[in-house]
């Protein structure tokens, strides 16, 4: 009788392994449940943006790719107003903009906005030190020089263009809002004399 039960002893033992040994796989294989992904609004996220934006900021971030780093110095709606004459069509449909000679030349105005204004780092508040300048190379070769404001909260000032909204992001892009256009000197002239009055040309009557 005792060597039966020691005989059985050893199938026991075999049982009990694989019993607990599968009661184990099923608790981590229950604990390591794939977690739901998060819920990210990218929708919400990049009407809001948008909105802050404007048209002609929300046209010029579109035409970089949202992978790669960029940092962009986008005017403000006002500064496009005011400083190239730039009104918000009507009709605000992306494709219509684009359709007519003005939507056209619309395009390649802000196109060679972000060619001055835009450039492939990454650049926040904290990588340029107080008393000190950084000069940066943007996507058109235009040197930019920007140092900090040492009043207002210390933004950044881009070739004498101050910040008005600072840390926007869009994709891996760095979006910072000025209060006024980055550009060339050559491009600032040609600006100047296409948007000067047509009434100081008409002689007298």
């Amino acid at each position: 009788m005792r060597r039966l039960l020691i005989k059985k002893k050893p199938v026991f033992f075999l049982f009990l392994l694989i019993t607990t040994s599968s009661l184990t796989i099923l608790i981590f294989s229950l604990l390591r449940l794939p977690e739901s992904p998060p819920i990210i609004f990218t929708g919400k996220l990049r009407a809001d943006l948008s909105d802050e934006l404007g048209f002609f900021g929300n046209m010029m971030i579109e035409m970089l790719p949202e992978d790669l780093v960029f940092t962009a110095f986008v005017p403000s709606e006002n500064a496009f107003n005011r400083d190239l004459g730039m009104t918000k069509p009507n009709n605000t449909r992306k494709s219509k903009p684009l359709e007519d000679d003005d939507g056209g030349n619309t395009y390649a105005v802000v196109s060679r906005i972000l060619g001055f204004a835009v450039v492939p780092y990454r650049v926040e508040t904290g990588d340029v030190g107080k008393d000190e300048t950084a000069s940066y190379e943007s996507l058109s070769g235009f040197t930019l020089k920007i140092w900090r404001k040492s009043r207002n909260g210390g933004g950044l000032v881009v070739n004498g263009v101050e910040t008005e909204k600072m840390g926007l992001k869009r994709g891996k892009i760095m979006v910072h809002i000025m209060d006024g256009v980055i550009m060339d000197s050559d491009f600032a002239q040609s600006v100047a004399s296409s948007t000067t009055p047509q009434d100081e040309d008409e002689p007298e009557p």
